[in-house]
Formats: C-alpha cells, structure tokens, sequence
C-alpha cells in the first residue's frame, strides 16, 4: 500500500498552551518548580540591588556626600526633614542634605533656584577639627546643629595625609560594609543559582522520563495505520531527541522567563525612579527593539520547522540505509545512496546558514542599539550631572541598569534556538500523544471460545478509492483449517491484518466474528490473546531467545519445552551453548533465516493460543524443516483453528477448507481435490508450482 510519508506541516502554537501542558509532567513536584521560580525570583531582586549599592557607594561614600543648601520656607523644612539631614548652626536656613537621600525634584527645584553650592561636603566630628578653623557661613569649614563639623572637598584636600585618613575613615568603613554586603548577596546569588539550576535540570530530566514512558506506552495503543504513514526514523527523532529538548525548555526558558521578566520591569520601575526623563529618552528605542524581536522570533520560528522535518529525514534514510545495508552492496548502490545522503545534508546545511543569518543579523543589531543606549545616558545623564540635577552615582547606576535591561534581549538571541527546538518539539511531542489510540472494544467474550471465525461481506481499501478485498465471505468452524491461496496482491494479508483488528472496518463493509461475536465488540487485548500470529516477514528483538520466545511474560518451563519440540526450536538451541539464554542481537542476524523462523514458531506456541494465524509462516524455511514443521502441525491443529496463508500450495493440501482469492474476491473454495477437479485458478497455480518442481 502507497501511504504518504512526508512529513506534514503543524499548525500555530502558543508558548503558554504548550507550558500548561508541559507542567502536567511534572505532577507531585509542583513544590520543586515553586521553590524555583521564587529562586529566580530572589535571584532577580538580589541583581536589581546590586547597582542601587554602588550608586550608594559612590554618592555617599566615594565622593562628598552632603551638600549644601540655602533654602527657606516649604523647601527648606522638607530638606531638613530628608534622611541624614543637618541644618548650619550659625544659619537655620541653610541646610546639609545627603546627595543621595536627595530627590530629583528636589535637586532640580534646587539648581533652579541656585540654592546649592557648588562645592560638597564630608561630615566629621567636632573633635577631628580644630576649633580655630570653624568659620562664619559660607566657608570651607561649617559647624553643624547637632554638633558636628562639615568640611568641603576642598578643605579635606588641603588637610595632611595622615588628618585626611583619619578624617575619611567613615568613608572607608562605609565602603568597605557595602563591599561587604556585595560580596554577601553574590554569595547568596551563587546559592540561589545552584539551586534553581538543580532543581530546574532535576524537573527537566523528570520531565524527559516521563514524556517518553507516556510516549512509548501511547505509541503501543496507535492502530497499525499510524505507523504505515509514520517512518521508524522520525519516531525515533521524536522519542530521544524531542523528547532530550524538553529538559532544556525548563533549564532554559523557566529559570530565564521568571528571572528576566522579574528583572526586566524591576529595572524599568527602577530607572523611572531615578530619573524619569531620562527613561522617557531611552524608552524611544523600544519600539525598533519590538519590531525587531518580533521579526526575529517569526522568522526563526519557521526555519526551525523546516529544521526538524529534515532531521527526521535524515534519520529515516541514515536507518534505513542501516538496514539495508546488504540490499545496498548488492545492487552496487552505495555511490547513489551516499549522494542522496549527501544531498539531504546540503539541503540541512543550507537551512542552518539561514539560522545563523538571522542570528549573525539580530545579535549585532541588538548590541548596536545597547551602545545607541549608553551613548544617550552618557550625553543626556552626563549634562545632568555638570548641572548638579543627578548625581554621579545615580548616572552610575543608570549605565549598569541600562546593560542588564539589555540582557534579556541578548538572552533571547543566545537562547531563543532552545526555546524554538524545545516547542517545536513538544508540539511535535504532543501531536503524537493527541493521535486518537485504536478502539478498546467492547467487553463481549464468549463463555466457552472455541475459535469459530466468520467473514461477511467484508469489503476494505488502505487508501480511499482504491479497494483491496471486494465483498469476501467464509467460514472456519472451530477446530478446522482454512487456507487462503492466491496470486500476490489478492488480499490474503489484508484479511489476517482485519482478523487481528490491525485495522478497522468502515460502516456497511461487513462484518467479522470470532465466536459468534463481531470482533468490534471484543476487547480488543483480549481478542488478540485467542490468537497465535507468525509472519513471512519476522522480526527477532535483541535480548536472549528466551526473552524473544516469552516477549517478558512468564511461561512455565512445560508449556516452554511443549513449544520448543513442536516448532523444532530446540534443533536451533542444541547448537548454541547458552540455549534459551543465548544472546541475539537486533532482527536476531546471528541467526541463520530458518532459524529465525523456527524460534518465531515457537514464540507463538508457548502461550498455548486457540486460533493460529501463519502468514507464510514456512517460506523461510528447508523442505526438509518445512516437513517436520508440517507433521508436528498435524498434531498442534487437532481442536484448534487456523488460517494459514500460503504460497506452497503443497503445504495446504490437507486443509478443510481452501479459499482462492484473485484481486481481492473469492473466485474457489473447496478442500484440494474438489479445487483440483474444478480445474480453475487453484489447479492452475498447482499445476504451475508442481512443473516448476519438476
């Protein structure tokens, strides 16, 4: 059947949606993901009040902390109620206000008014100054109301080395406390990273564990059909590395998406109360820095879905060619199949490059605008400052805030490939948990199954418009064997994949019964367990051939020699010195074909069915493998039915019923000698198998 393959473009997502779903894998660690996101959270405010220390640092500390006001009325009395605020002894009026502690429309009414002067002053005690150098009103040296002196910048620097130390000393001590407390909250910083990025990885590989448990249990209740359209290789992409992507979204988007928003506005409100204006001015550039993010988030977006469907791509033909490997060699295609590959990787090369584009365009740009940034703090701020309106310190501060304000946006073009591939994935991820899984059945079963099977009418087509069984009717009684010969392509598969429930009939195309019971109402798990199923096309998984035999359910030792005897495994575990516990590796290759097929039989004995099902269960197999497989069958069938679809029609012969099917019809049916009496399609195909023997 020619089911498309490719693979199919998905819709729009939204980030939130897929988030909301994502926390579902993370269930009874919801406290976990809390601790974390109010980690970040504390991560982000520690990083906010690190710049708020240095402006403290410098305008209270580094340079003269206090200036000098004359100001009287409402103004007057409000900076005298300022924190730190000192009024001059000699002139109630004039008052020493800490640079810091002093607003901006204080500073700018201020420097209006001329009311400041131009020099700053350092506070010292009263004891430190000699007594003749207190002056009258407007000198360097100022006696204060409560006792202490206040000494200018310039009288400081005129003070001797060893007095200038002693007299800075609470500078020092006031530096070296808020050095202190920096060095304290980046200690706490580092704590709080190391936790939020444990737990957030933990979450992340938790996460990862549980999606492709999920994933690998849904991927077994997908009808058939699901993976006819669906190569084994893009599954696999999909269940190691969307699955591995999905840790990075929470290492990655959580830990940055709490910490930078947090941090983001913190600044923002920050910086509005430092200086409005000056936001004002630097918020001009956030419009282009929208457009841009929005340019760069649509364009990687759809580049990175072209990504993933030619990973999958390539994953499919890499194991396909893997497998085929002999195939390959054979027909001398290697040089073929290499430029194929070869071309499926300029085709990825080509569309990374136009990742890198965009990234070699955003990043640049981003960092373009954080320099237009600093440019206008440094021209606006900076002629702020020589106007006394902001102090050092706050134009200090306003540089470190401006930076950190540009870090998410670089974030978002260093991290935004994770949180694309991570998304897409989990789209991706998702669309696969979203396939409906097959019909459970009903909960109908027989009280004493006996094995009777009933085809009725049963018309069936893979693709629409393109039948492959037409109105198909026979009956197996219980006990007895049936056998469906044919021409290739005459449906003889199609009706054991139906039996099975492999795929399902539409409305008003008949109907099947194993029992008397219409296999819909079955629970489906339960009907395939009346069944033993051997395919030409058999697949042995690695592990031991106990393991293959018993597929991980327990059988008893009885049931497991019973099996072994009959389909002859035990002539293919005489030779090997491990017997059952003998390693095979994938598809069971140090196993010769015959062998293969041997311990198939087996597998499908040992859980001691009421129905076989052998899909050209013995083309694999010597003539003289094929004869003792034959004669033990003989002796298996007796009470059992079974369908057994054949080629040899040499292996049939003792069939009680064999239905001849040509393009999907029954064209014969009969026992051997009434088909051969009839001389039709049945004794055409003997005869021509018997001359071709001959």
């Amino acid at each position: 059947m020619a089911i498309k393959r490719e693979e199919e473009k998905l819709g729009a997502f939204t980030l939130f949606r897929h988030f909301l779903r994502l926390l579902g894998f993370v269930r009874g660690q919801r406290w976990l993901l809390a601790a974390c996101v109010v980690g970040s959270m504390a991560q982000a405010g520690i990083e906010l009040s690190l710049p708020l220390l240095t402006r403290r640092g410098i305008d209270g500390y580094v340079l003269p902390p206090f200036m000098k006001i004359h100001a009287g009325g409402e103004l007057g009395r409000r900076l005298a109620r300022a924190h730190g605020a000192v009024r001059e002894e000699s002139d109630p009026d004039t008052v020493f206000v800490p640079a810091v502690n002093l607003s901006r429309a204080d500073r700018a009414e201020v420097e209006a008014r001329k009311l400041a002067q131009k020099d700053q002053y350092y506070q010292v005690p009263a004891s430190a100054v000699d007594s003749g150098q207190a002056a009258a009103p407007g000198q360097a040296v100022v006696q204060g109301a409560d006792g202490s002196v206040f000494l200018s910048d310039l009288a400081m620097r005129e003070q001797p080395p060893e007095r200038r130390r002693a007299l800075l000393q609470p500078q020092r001590e006031g530096v070296q406390r808020l050095a202190l407390g920096f060095v304290l909250l980046l200690v706490l910083n580092f704590f709080l990273a190391y936790g939020v990025t444990y737990g957030l990885n933990a979450l992340g590989e938790k996460s990862v564990v549980i999606m492709r448990g999920r994933l690998f249990a849904h991927l077994h209740r997908l009808p058939i059909r699901f993976f006819d359209e669906n190569p084994v290789g893009r599954l696999v992409t999909r269940l190691t590395n969307d699955t591995a992507t999905l840790s990075e979204l929470f290492t990655s988007v959580i830990a940055t998406a709490v910490s930078d928003l947090v941090l983001f506005f913190g600044i923002l409100a920050v910086l509005f109360a430092l200086d409005v204006r000056l936001t004002l001015v630097l918020l001009g550039l956030a419009p282009p820095l929208v457009s841009l993010a929005l340019w760069f988030k649509a364009a990687s977006q759809k580049i990175y879905r072209v990504v993933r469907v030619q990973l999958a791509k390539i994953n499919t033909f890499l194991q396909e060619s893997a497998q085929g490997m002999a195939v390959l060699k054979a027909f001398t295609a290697q040089a073929r199949t290499s430029a194929r590959f070869a071309a499926l990787g300029r085709e990825y090369y080509a569309t990374q490059m136009r990742l890198i584009y965009i990234f070699a365009v955003f990043r640049p740009v981003i960092d373009a605008f954080a320099t237009a940034g600093v440019g206008l703090v440094v021209w606006y701020g900076g002629g702020q400052v020589v106007q006394n309106q902001v102090s050092l310190g706050t134009l200090v501060a306003f540089l470190i805030y401006l930076k950190m304000l540009f870090m998410p946006l670089q974030d978002l073009a260093e991290k935004f490939n994770i949180v694309q591939s991570s998304v897409v994935a989990s789209e991706r991820l998702f669309k696969i948990l979203d396939t409906p899984p097959e019909d459970p059945g009903g909960d109908r079963r027989p009280e004493n199954p006996c094995g009777q099977i009933k085809f009725e009418g049963v018309s069936f087509a893979y693709e629409e418009g393109r039948p492959v069984l037409h109105d198909v009717s026979f009956e197996v009684p219980c006990g007895q064997t049936v056998a469906l010969v044919g021409p290739t392509g005459s449906g003889k598969t199609t009706l054991t994949a139906l039996l099975l429930r492999f795929y399902d009939l539409k409305a008003g195309e008949g109907r099947i019964l194993v029992d008397g019971i219409p296999i819909e109402e079955w629970d489906v798990r339960e009907l395939r367990r009346q069944f033993a199923f051997v395919q030409q096309d058999l697949f042995l998984f690695a592990g031991t051939i106990r393991r293959n035999i018993t597929l991980h359910d327990e059988v008893s030792e009885e049931r497991m020699a019973s099996a072994l005897d009959v389909s002859r495994a035990h002539m293919v575990l005489a030779r090997l010195p491990d017997g059952l516990e003998h390693p095979v590796n994938e598809r069971g290759t140090v196993l010769s074909q015959g062998e293969r097929q041997l311990v198939s039989f087996a597998r499908a004995l040992a859980p001691g069915p009421r129905i076989l099902v052998l899909d050209e269960a013995t083309a694999s197999v010597d003539s003289r493998t094929e004869a003792l497989i034959q004669q033990a069958l003989r002796e298996l069938l007796q009470g059992r039915t079974a369908v057994v679809v054949a080629h040899r029609l040499s292996t049939v012969q003792d069939a009680e019923t064999i239905v001849v099917l040509k393009k999907g019809r029954v064209v014969e049916r009969g026992r051997h000698a009434e088909l051969l009496a009839q001389n039709g399609l049945y004794a055409h195909l003997y005869y021509t198998q018997f001359a071709a023997k001959g």
